[in-house]
Parts: C-alpha cells; structure tokens; sequence
C-alpha cells in the first residue's frame, strides 16, 4: 500500500474524531429520547420536522430529506409513530400519487414535552462547548461536507443568519 492509498496522519486523526462525533452524538441523544419520551433520535427528528410546518404536513418524500432519511427507514419511522399515534398518513387530496405525513395533537404534545430537554442536551453536547467562531466554521463545514451528498437537505433548510 502507498502513502497515496492512505490518509495522512491529520486526516486520519480528523476522520477518526468525525466518525466519533456522528456514532457518538446520536447515542446520546437517543438515551435522552429514549428514557424521556420513548423515540428513537430519527423519530424526533420527523415529528420535529413536521411541527416546523404551519399546517403539520409534509409529502413523504420531502419529509425524508428534511428529516435527513432514506425513504425506506422514514417508512419504518412513520409505521412505529403512527401506531403511537403521533402522526398519520393520507393520499394528497391534489396527487394520489403521492402520501401526506401529518403530525395529530398527541404528537404535538410529546414534542412540546420533549423538546425543552432535547434543546439543553444539543446545547449542553455542542454548542457552550464552541466558540462563536467555532460554531460559524462547523457550520460551514458541515454545508460542505452534505452539499454534495445531499443538496436537498441543504436546500431545505432556512438561510444563514449570520
């Protein structure tokens, strides 16, 4: 093996500290979620994404970049919150093609349970840990790192408000 078919030792430490913030963040959270209100991090994330909406409604599709799943585990996601009641799904009434996720009142008030926690453990795990500075590079980080894997998550989200 060459030293072009390897990652120098700056990126290998980097890559190394990359790949434990994305295992070891989420766990964490999860523990949170799941001893607070029983949701795995990805459910959260589409009951959250669907109380950012002004009518709780989201296509299935749109739903699965905004809440950053593939389609296939966002379909899991929504069986297990549907049969808890905390989202339901529809034909769009202007497409049959296409399925409509609604978050119903019961999901609106665990997340309105939830969240407080959810926020002190994000900042807690993140954000007091970063400097402004700090906290202006990680984002422009992140934006190039997903951009080019998924542009539509990027796309989606709101503007910059530097």
């Amino acid at each position: 093996m060459s030293a072009a078919d390897r990652l120098s030792p700056q990126q290998d430490r980097t890559w190394s500290l990359l790949v434990g913030v994305m295992m070891w963040l989420p766990a964490e959270l999860d523990t949170y979620l799941e001893r607070s209100a029983d949701l795995s991090h990805a459910e959260y994330g589409v009951l959250r994404c669907l109380s950012l909406r002004e009518d709780r409604e989201i296509h299935m599709s749109r739903l699965a970049a905004t809440a950053s799943v593939t389609p296939s585990h966002l379909s899991r996601i929504v069986g297990r919150l549907e049969k808890r009641r905390l989202l339901a799904r529809s034909a769009d009434p202007t497409d049959a093609r296409k399925t409509l996720a609604r978050l119903t009142q019961a999901g609106a008030l665990l997340l309105a349970e939830v969240e407080p926690g959810y926020v002190a453990e994000v900042r807690a795990r993140v954000f007091e840990l970063l400097e402004d500075r700090q906290l202006e590079q990680l984002e422009d980080l992140a934006e190039a790192i997903l951009t080019p894997l998924r542009s539509e998550c990027v796309n989606l989200l709101p503007p910059r408000t530097r």
